[in-house]
């Protein structure tokens, strides 16, 4: 009934293998899980080959890197159940019936986004402060909320889709940029007249990289976004739908993307300092993405295409 399609990229799945392996022999449903290896370096073979061995495990290691919408293409096209689970590697399910949970939504609609927690717990490390703040104060939203939030709100982490559709509507390959190949899937899905519903059924994302490296991912995803909006998908819709490039919009409007360019530029050690620091502000952070969209729109710079981070 459900194939839970798991990629992974220089991540330890065996937490979540675990979790999903106990589940699916209690479930009172067919229940297979994928775990395909997008080719991450040898030094992970021997994590990746205990989570291979785990009962209901299918496991394949891709010799060459596909990148983060084909692998999910791939799930998907190789599942043979007519209900696609996606999750992320770094991730666990919050409650035990997580699974019954998605199964009784089967008759409801054709695509559920269960939602993201953190732990309530910062992190040991202070180096990592930056993504769990974000993750706790920005990412943990109801459904109720994710309902009534604009825009085509999925999230590749964790989410339910029937086979078919997502065979006629794939993660979109072309995008090779880092970021937002989620949130076009989610305006093609919208665009062909199939809703995106939201349910309370959460993943803990639990990969919570460093400041620094979250900053530099946030770049990419600002550039990659900028990207698509001007030569990927030319819809007013899809840049209403995002705040980052609503304020674009509005600078540009007033003649101010210059300013707020060169303004950006001075400010940027500043706002590294804090973002990397014991108590990033989420204000600045805001700031900081707002200022690397208008620095990439002033100079008019298409996003270098670069290795796609995990």
């Amino acid at each position: 009934m459900i194939s839970v399609c798991v990629p992974i990229f220089q991540a330890d799945v065996r937490p979540l293998a675990r979790q999903l392996s106990a589940m699916a022999v209690k479930a009172s449903f067919p229940v297979e899980i994928l775990l395909f290896d997008d080719s991450s370096e040898a030094s992970w073979e021997a994590l990746h080959a205990e989570a291979a061995s785990l009962p209901g495990i299918s496991w394949r290691r891709l010799e060459k890197n596909l990148g983060r919408a084909a692998i999910r293409n791939l799930l998907g096209r190789e599942a043979h159940y007519p209900w696609l689970l996606f999750l992320d590697a770094d991730s666990l399910a919050a409650s035990t019936d997580f699974l019954e949970k998605y199964a009784a939504l089967t008759v409801s609609g054709p695509v559920w986004c269960g939602g993201t927690l953190y732990r309530k717990t910062p992190p040991e490390d202070p180096g990592k402060l930056l993504r769990w703040t974000y993750g706790r104060k920005r990412e943990e939203r109801t459904a109720t909320r994710r309902e009534k939030e604009p825009g085509f709100a999925l999230t590749a982490n964790n989410f339910l889709i029937r086979r078919d559709l997502f065979l006629q509507h794939p993660f979109r390959e072309t995008i090779t940029g880092y970021g937002h190949e989620d949130t076009v899937l989610g305006y093609d899905l919208v665009q062909a007249g199939i809703p995106l519903r939201h349910t309370d059924n959460p993943v803990y994302h639990t990969g919570l990289e460093s400041s620094a490296s979250y900053l530099e991912k946030s770049r990419a995803a600002v550039g990659n976004l900028y990207y698509l909006s001007r030569h990927l998908i030319r819809d007013p819709r899809f840049d209403e739908a995002s705040p980052l490039l609503r304020g674009l919009g509005r600078l540009q409007r007033y003649g101010l993307l210059g300013w707020a360019s060169r303004l950006f530029r001075v400010a940027k050690p500043l706002l590294h300092k804090n973002l990397t620091g014991p108590h990033p502000s989420l204000l600045l952070f805001d700031l900081y993405r707002a200022g690397t969209l208008c620095t990439l729109a002033h100079d008019k710079g298409k996003p270098r295409k670069e290795k796609t981070p995990d």
